[in-house]
């Protein structure tokens, strides 16, 4: 028997893990945890093997990671998609920077430089688009201001939150609003 730790791509929710989970099961593994970004799981013998895993986990759009690099990677966007979805930016003064440092017990230098270099975009840049993902769903539901929005978002002020909303979107919140099939996007296309 041998314990392993898969580090996977593109898992950004609770179904990805039972998705995860499931076809792990499906190739006779036995899966010990499962969380964002990895699992945790028990094989007995050489079967499967890594390539076998690698395309179950395909056929599902996720990926299995085997370079530091991009577990590092990977790491970075489960940890601020966790941060975007836990409703505490609005509450949290920790800079992105920090928050990051002490999740991942990395220097930010380090991980800055790695997903620059890895994902050629800056973490800044990317957690300004997860949030505005994350504007549009809120937008969607109607069930808060513009300024709960951006208030929910750790934005200071609703402007601050329009005008990057309008420089990634192409369009205000409120024309956004207005349309009838939204073009969101998911989480690991971002």
């Amino acid at each position: 028997m041998e314990k392993m730790t898969l580090h996977i791509k593109n898992m950004v929710c609770d179904r990805c893990e039972m998705v995860i989970e499931t076809a792990l099961k499906a190739l006779g593994l036995q899966v010990d945890h499962v969380q964002l970004g990895k699992a945790e799981v028990t094989r007995t013998g050489d079967k499967p093997t890594l390539h076998e895993i690698e395309k179950e986990l395909e056929r599902f759009n996720f990926g299995l990671i085997r370079d530091e690099e991009s577990v590092l990677v990977e790491k970075v966007k489960t940890t601020l998609i966790q941060w975007v979805d836990s409703g505490d930016l609005e509450t949290d003064d920790t800079s992105l920077s920090d928050h990051l440092a002490k999740k991942l017990a990395k220097s930010y230098a380090t991980i800055s430089r790695v997903f620059s270099r890895k994902e050629e975009i800056t973490i800044e840049k990317y957690f300004i688009r997860l949030k505005i993902e994350k504007a549009k769903e809120l937008v969607d539901y109607g069930n808060l201001s513009f300024s709960e929005v951006a208030y929910q978002l750790g934005y200071k002020n609703l402007q601050h939150l329009s005008r990057q909303f309008k420089q990634i979107t192409g369009m205000s919140m409120s024309e956004y609003q207005k349309l009838q099939d939204s073009d969101r996007k998911s989480l690991d296309k971002i």
